[in-house]
Order: C-alpha cells, then structure tokens, then sequence
C-alpha cells in the first residue's frame, strides 16, 4: 500500500489516497479518512453484514491489540490474515496497540515492555512479541510498538521515559520488520511520541527520521489517555503540538491521530495537516444513548448538534432521527420506536444509533473531502461550529458526567474551542 497526495498544497488541509494495496490493486482509500474502530474485530453493536448496508465502499478496519489478545495463540495456527480471521476479508486492516474508545490506564511501566488492559487483566508485551503478533494478524498496515503514556498533565521525567522507550520500540521493531517476508510490503506507521514538550518530540522525530524511508506515515501519539475524555480535550491544548510537529514531518507521510475526537476538533485538525481518524467517536455516542444529528450540507435545517434518544420527549416522535439521512436507522425507524427499544433495554436500540452514528460520520469525511477539493472547508468549520455553541449554553448548568453517562436531555453538546 502507498499514500499518494492529489492536492498542489501537499501539507495542510490535503487530500490523498492510499492504493496500490497487496493482493486487491484496485481498491483505493481516500484521505482525509476515518478507520472503522472495531472490538474483537467488530464495529460495536454492529456486524460485517449489516455494516454493508451502511456502506459498500473500501474501509480499513482499526484493529486494537487488546481487544484482540485473547486470539494470538489461534492465529498462530491460522493460516489467514486478520481481516479473513474476523470475517470482513474484503476489508483492510490497520493494527493497533490500545482502544481509542476507552481509558487507557496510566503508570505500571516496567523495563522494555508496555502494559495493555485485556479483559483478563495486564498484559506486558515487548517488542518481540509485539512483532509475533503482527507476523500472525498480517494487517495491511500497523503502528510500530510505543509508549504513548503521557497527556497535558504528564512530568517530564515521564516524557523523556516515554520518548525513550517509543525509539527503543521502534529500532527493534523495525528490524524484526526489515527481516520479515510476510511484512515486507505492509504499510508502516511510526510513532512519535513526546507529550506536550516540543523538545521531546524533536528526539523523537529526529530518531525516527533517520530510518524515514522504511516508514510510510506517522503517528502523532501521546496527546491524551484515550476514551471519551478526548470528546471535550479543547483544541487549543493539542494544537500547539500538532501544529509542530506536522511541520517537521516528510510532505509525503500520511499523518494519524487516535481518540474520540469531535466533528469540530477533526475539522481543526484537517487543517493542520492529519490525514487519519478513527470512528471511536460513534462508539461513545451510542453507548451514551445520542445521535449525531449536526447539519452537514448547507441546505440541511437540523437544529441540535446532537440529541439524546432517551429523552422521554421523543416518546411520540414519530419522524427519523434525521431527516434527510439516508442511513437504515433513519429510512425504517422513528425515534419514538428507537425511544421504546431503550426504555425496554432491547439490543436492537444500540445498534440502529450505532448505524446512524457510523453513516452520519462518514458522510460527514466525505464532506470534507469535497470541502477540501472546491476549498470550502473554513465555512463547513463555520456552520458547524455556529451550531455547536448554540448547544453550549444549554449544558453550563448540567453535570458533565450526567451528560457523558447519557442522562441529560440528550440535545446539548461540550463546548470544546
């Protein structure tokens, strides 16, 4: 696989395409792009059959290691890839090492290994073992094993331990890479680590840069500690950062970024330059009850940002979730029925925000792709954002673990600029 820039401004905002993929030549992915978060290798509450219902185009699908641990000793004797394993072969794959949606737990470092949090508890994985796996998965792309441990609040003797480690991570994997038939045409991501100290990110991008030709892209780690509290992480924190260190990075790498980022911060951080996303976002909303409803065309008259489907006053409302959405959830559903399905706990509720969620997020990639191209994408960031500070006075008065846990009214958003 290769990234390919089409746009004449080859660093920010930027679109792309990642093609010439092994085995499937014709399958073409264009950036900016959201990868489909998954669990076990599943979009939550959602499966590879209903998800093409969704969409039939090309994905990547974001593969955790922890979620997938529980399966490395069955891989080892599979003779498939990851994406046959799961059951989606005409996905792609991308390998992780965490699952952006939920916390990942700070601290209980230990000599050249990193801690994941599997359902069965800790598990330390170094760089010999991280490789096993990925020879085993065979993803058509895979971050390098880092120490992405750090956030705004994280000292400096943390920083340097976590740059340290990510470039020991990285040499050894990189040479297990290198040696590897399996893995010589994969797609690799590098990741830079450094927290909020632009020093440290410089060692970082520095060590990582002398081997810049083996990697294809990079990742920009170590801004938060993943799960929903990336949601209300305000720009002005990680823009700084960002900003910095896309500017010292190859025009020619695709650039990433994890975490549940919001519509508006995925917007800003187009326009700093990062090429990859994730739909961790959409997991976070339907586990809160919410769905996106915020106006994506300029013709769309939507008023709230997001709304709660929980909220009793959707009892006997019988029109979509959205109007105009095309989605299954909105063409067969009422949120009056969807209201009934989680006032009775049916599973069926879950899944039908989640299909709304997933296709209104997408929808909204494709839109920036397009602002991108007829360079409308500042007034896209307007018309979202005027609609998501609308929102934010109404929620000033609720409790924000309310509001994250899905118990307010469900119309109302975090102010995050």
């Amino acid at each position: 696989m290769k990234f390919h820039i089409l746009t004449l401004n080859r660093r920010a905002p930027r679109l792309g395409v990642l093609k010439d993929v092994e085995d499937r030549p014709n399958v073409q992915i264009e950036t900016p792009v959201a990868l489909l978060h998954t669990q076990g290798g599943h979009i939550p509450h959602v499966t590879h059959e209903v998800f093409k219902l969704v969409s039939n185009e090309p994905q990547i699908l974001q593969i955790s290691l922890v979620s997938m641990h529980c399966f490395q000793e069955t891989m080892e004797y599979y003779h498939g890839g990851i994406s046959e394993f799961i059951g989606s072969k005409d996905s792609l794959t991308c390998l992780t090492l965490h699952d952006p949606s939920n916390i990942t737990k700070q601290g209980h470092h230990v000599k050249d290994k990193i801690p994941i949090w599997t359902k069965h508890g800790k598990v330390l994985y170094n760089s010999e073992m991280y490789m096993n796996i990925v020879e085993h998965f065979k993803p058509d792309m895979y971050y390098l094993l880092s120490d992405g441990d750090t956030n705004k609040t994280s000292p400096q003797k943390r920083i340097s331990k976590a740059v340290e480690n990510t470039i020991s991570f990285s040499k050894q994997c990189l040479e297990r890479h290198k040696k590897s038939q399996l893995l010589k045409n994969k797609f690799v991501m590098a990741p830079i680590a450094g927290g909020y100290c632009v020093k440290a990110r410089d060692k970082c991008i520095e060590a990582l840069l002398k081997e810049g030709d083996v990697f294809s892209g990079f990742l920009i780690d170590g801004l938060h500690n993943n799960g929903p509290e990336v949601e209300f992480l305000p720009f002005a924190e990680v823009k700084g950062v960002v900003n910095y260190v896309v500017k010292k990075l190859p025009d020619e790498k695709l650039i990433s970024v994890q975490g549940c980022w919001n519509p508006l911060n995925v917007i800003k951080l187009v326009q700093l330059g990062i090429d990859v996303f994730d739909t961790s976002y959409c997991r976070i909303l339907t586990e809160r009850s919410s769905a996106l409803t915020f106006n994506i065309e300029e013709n769309e008259d939507e008023e709230n940002y997001e709304i709660n489907l929980r909220d009793s006053k959707f009892s006997e409302d019988f029109n979509p979730i959205f109007d105009v959405c095309k989605c299954l959830a909105c063409t067969k559903y009422s949120k009056a029925y969807i209201h009934h399905l989680l006032t009775v706990q049916e599973l069926l509720a879950p899944v039908l925000i989640m299909i709304h969620n997933i296709h209104h997020y997408l929808r909204f990639f494709k839109k920036i792709r397009e602002c991108i191209g007829n360079n409308t994408l500042e007034r896209l960031e307007e018309q979202i954002s005027n609609q998501y500070k609308k929102h934010h006075d109404k929620i000033l008065n609720k409790n924000e673990d309310e509001y994250r846990n899905g118990f307010s009214s469900g119309n109302e958003s975090e102010e995050l600029l």
